[in-house]
This record gives C-alpha cells, structure tokens and sequence, in this order.
C-alpha cells in the first residue's frame, strides 16, 4: 500500500528512553520517521537502534535551542548552551548568522559520522528553521538531504 502520510517523532537521540520509545512506536506502526538530535546524550544510542531498522527513515533534526552545540558559538550560548532566548535575538536581528549557518553545517556532517549515511529529511527542534534569518542558512544542507522535506 503507499503510504501518504508521515508521522515522525523527533527528538531520537535525546535519551535512552526517547529512543526505545520512537523505535516502539515504529515497531507498532504509529511512526514512519524520525528525525535525531546530534547533541543528543543518546545519539549513539540512537544510531545503533536505526542500524537494527534500515526501513525507517532518520532524518537530521537540527538544534539551536537546546543543549551543547557541535561547534563553537560564543554569540549564541549562555554558560556554553544553547537556550529559547534565540526568538528574542531573532526579533531583535542581532542573531550570530556565521555561527549559526557554520553549527547547521557542523551538526549536518555530525550526523553523517554518527550514522554512516546522509539524513533522509531535515526539520528542527522547535521550529527554528522557519526563522527568516535562519531558513536561508539551511538551504545548501536541504540539497544533501535524500528527500528535502522540511517540517
């Protein structure tokens, strides 16, 4: 039958627990995709996991809100982590553009280390590719990807 929806639980590599959960749901047919956080404390984890189920499609689910960043990024962390005040500094345009577009690069070849292959889609933890400064930054990412669908 062809399928003609997409369910993707994001989030695979956060925690051990997020990532048995995604691979249940998968399991039970509730979830067609995922897409997998590279800061993750679980991203090995979750790597292994996807190695066990070659048919589900683990796509890139970049992050700028939450956790270490891949690469260095002194104009938007705090303490060294990335936080929810990036939607004040996107209102404010005062967000560190080269950084950001050097992370998703970063964070995109992280991905390709992690689980041996391209990511099969793109989206981002909460919505941040949507941003007008950002969306542009992760165009030349998208051409990479296998299907270029962005959530």
């Amino acid at each position: 039958m062809e399928r003609v929806l997409i369910v993707n639980a994001d989030d695979f590599g956060l925690s051990k627990g997020q990532n048995y959960g995604i691979v249940e749901a998968y399991r039970n047919g509730v979830v067609t995709s995922t897409t997998a956080l590279v800061n993750g404390e679980a991203i090995d984890h979750a790597a292994q996991l996807s190695r066990e189920l070659p048919a589900l499609g683990v796509g890139m689910h970049f992050v700028l809100t939450l956790g270490k960043p891949v690469s260095e990024m002194p104009g938007l962390t705090r303490d060294g982590l990335l936080g929810k005040w990036i939607w004040q500094m996107a209102e404010e345009d005062t967000l560190p553009l080269d950084e950001i577009a050097h992370e998703l690069a970063c964070q995109y070849q992280r991905f390709i280390d992690v689980f041996g292959r391209e990511p099969t889609h793109l989206d981002s933890h909460h919505h941040v590719h949507m941003f007008p400064q950002i969306f542009p930054h992760r165009r030349p990412l998208c051409g990479a990807a296998r299907d270029c669908v962005t959530y």
